[in-house]
């Protein structure tokens, strides 16, 4: 039986317009849900269409200037340099909003939890440095007393849980160099939901219900300069994290647990207030364990052979003149900086 030409060239046109309508859709469905890396720099591209509800947040409260003023009068008198933990938030609003190397990708915002004694002054330029201002009530707890008193208002930042209009936060303490775009952090598998488990042993009395659900994702700390990176197996999944960078899903159930743990004198270690509360709530055999990040999100005590690996985010004081702080990572702290006042110069009509 013969075969008819216009027939076979027929069915041959119809499986290639096929094969590229399904084509055009997977890509686009996988354009859609997946970040894209630029040329040039690995990060991720704004071509993104699904974006989840997701922000960056620092804190800041006045008493971390151990020479504070309480008005705004005295606080313009100031220079901005003698307030570290001020100018360092500005640095890293510039490094998460407007720096080409390590800016978002996403327009992920970035929200500065406040203190009401932060002046009036240093809220207004943070945001006209795009910064989103949430002013925020302290929490205190007589028995809670800090190891260092300028830490006495850090569990104020714990209000971040009850801002149920995100879905994802990243928590990230303002004193950090940031050197690539931290938008995939929120991708990362240990910031899906998790369940919360059902152990009767982990129970404990007077605490508030847990909520069904929840995730919080963190490093293990490394307590010091002397770490492998990449990480050796097992390393960084240790029973403790430092809560200066993590990844959570607000929870007005989680925030009322906590609150509930602050009425049990006690219950967990108070030196370091609202990082041992949460190390306690989220312990690994707990029924809310704490998920490990990818290592390279960030790094504390960061050395440049961090940074050589490939870490992204370094946690530490480059404000200051401490002598153990890695010179190259701080020499790239203070560049951002300058990056930064040269930035504002320009958009702002020669004000930094």
């Amino acid at each position: 039986m013969s075969t008819n030409p216009r027939s076979i060239g027929l069915l041959i046109f119809l499986f290639l317009g096929s094969a590229l309508v399904t084509l055009t859709v997977k890509s686009s469905n996988w354009h859609s849900l997946v970040p894209n890396g630029p040329a040039g720099n690995g990060a991720y591209s704004p071509n993104r269409v699904a974006s989840p509800k997701v922000a960056y947040a620092t804190f800041l409260a006045a008493n971390t200037n151990p020479d504070r003023k309480e008005t705004d009068a005295e606080s313009e008198a100031i220079a901005d340099e003698d307030d570290g933990y001020y100018l360092s938030t500005r640095v890293l609003a510039y490094q998460l909003l407007h720096s080409r190397s390590a800016g978002t990708n996403t327009s992920t915002p970035f929200i500065v939890v406040c203190t009401e004694d932060v002046s009036k002054r240093k809220r207004a330029r943070l945001a006209k440095d795009a910064a989103i201002i949430k002013i925020v009530d302290r929490i205190e707890a007589e028995w809670v007393h800090p190891n260092n008193a300028r830490w006495a208002d850090m569990l104020a930042k714990l209000r971040l849980f009850a801002m149920t209009e995100w879905n994802k936060i990243l928590f990230i303490d303002a004193d950090h160099l940031v050197t690539a775009p931290l938008d995939g952090v929120f991708y990362d598998e240990a910031t899906l939901t998790q369940s919360t488990l059902a152990n009767p042993h982990a129970l404990r009395d007077n605490e508030a219900p847990l909520p069904g659900t929840y995730m919080l994702a963190a490093h293990g700390d490394v307590f010091g300069y002397e770490h492998p990176f990449p990480p050796e197996v097992g390393d960084g999944v240790a029973d403790y994290f430092n809560a200066g960078f993590f990844v959570f899903t607000p929870s007005r159930a989680l925030f009322q647990h906590y609150l509930s743990l602050l009425r049990l004198p006690g219950r967990f270690d108070p030196g370091f207030p609202e990082q041992n509360l949460l190390n306690y709530a989220h312990r690994r055999d707990g029924n809310l364990p704490w998920k490990p990040l990818w290592y390279g999100w960030n790094v504390n005590w960061p050395t440049e052979r961090d940074w050589r690996g490939g870490a992204r985010s370094f946690h530490a004081k480059y404000w200051d003149g401490d002598p153990s702080h890695d010179p190259f990572l701080k020499s790239l702290w203070s560049e951002q900086r300058a990056e930064m006042e040269g930035f504002y110069r320009g958009r702002d009509g020669g004000r930094a």
